[in-house]
């Protein structure tokens, strides 16, 4: 449906198919947020990378169940691996630390729910609400509260590619890298560059099913960034494919 590419040092887009969904979509970025909401924990001094939790597997927040699908890892969740295996658990747990409204504040910093201007004409406006408990719980997984368009997720994620030397950004960039190896999004790995991305799955009100990728290559010193949103059951199948030819385009011989 829509897939942009970008130069992160120029803040240009270098491709980009889909412009008016991309301008236009908005919905839930499902998990795409992890990697955000643990940053701005991270940020906060609310949560240290090395900070361990046992996923129990099964979730239910405001009578909704989102039980982790990944499988049984030998070792408890920190904040690297909660961002590589998807952990709704982890994330969950983290997240009820933040104080009322911490969590919008943070994505609103990150531009998310901002008008990028990265393309001509009229551009939507995602949102970020205030939430506590349960609610703010869902928000940090992308599930509730929150809404983005393609564009909005592309210029979150450009400015935590920015940070890329920043030691905070560590373990961000290091689940991001094992979810492209060997998480839900290894379908946007290349040879020789590293990526980091992040892969999400979100059902809309109306029965849609969006499939997202977001990420940003190399890992430690990112030239682009990129978004795919798909009509999908899977970010791991049906976006993060795509992510990766673009990738494969831009770095050539390098890849």
């Amino acid at each position: 449906m829509a897939n942009i590419l970008m130069s992160i040092r120029e803040r240009r887009v270098l491709t980009c198919q889909g412009s008016e969904i991309a301008k236009r979509w908005l919905g839930a970025p499902g998990s795409t947020v992890k990697p955000l909401s643990l940053l701005a924990l991270l940020d906060a001094g609310k949560v240290n990378e090395n900070e361990e939790f046992e996923c129990p597997g099964q979730l239910i927040l405001a009578g909704r169940s989102l039980n982790c699908s990944h499988p049984k890892v030998p070792v408890p969740m920190n904040v690297s691996r909660a961002i590589a295996y998807s952990c709704n658990c982890a994330v969950a747990h983290f997240a009820q630390r933040f104080a009322p409204g911490e969590l919008e504040e943070a994505l609103l910093r990150y531009g998310l729910a901002s008008r990028s201007g990265l393309l001509p004409g009229t551009e939507a406006v995602g949102f970020a609400g205030a939430e506590t408990g349960a609610e703010q719980q869902l928000q940090a997984l992308g599930e509730q509260g929150v809404t983005a368009t393609p564009l909005g997720l592309l210029a979150a994620y450009r400015r935590m590619a920015r940070r890329s030397a920043d030691p905070k950004m560590r373990p961000i960039i290091e689940g991001m890298e094992g979810a492209v190896e060997f998480g839900t999004a290894q379908r946007a790995r290349l040879q020789r560059v590293r990526v980091a991305g992040k892969t999400g799955s979100v059902r809309m009100p109306s029965g849609f099913q969006a499939a997202w990728f977001a990420g940003f290559a190399p890992s430690l010193l990112p030239e682009v960034a990129v978004v795919v949103l798909a009509q999908g059951r899977s970010g791991g199948s049906d976006a993060a494919p795509v992510a990766g030819r673009l990738l494969r385009e831009y770095f050539g011989a390098r890849a």
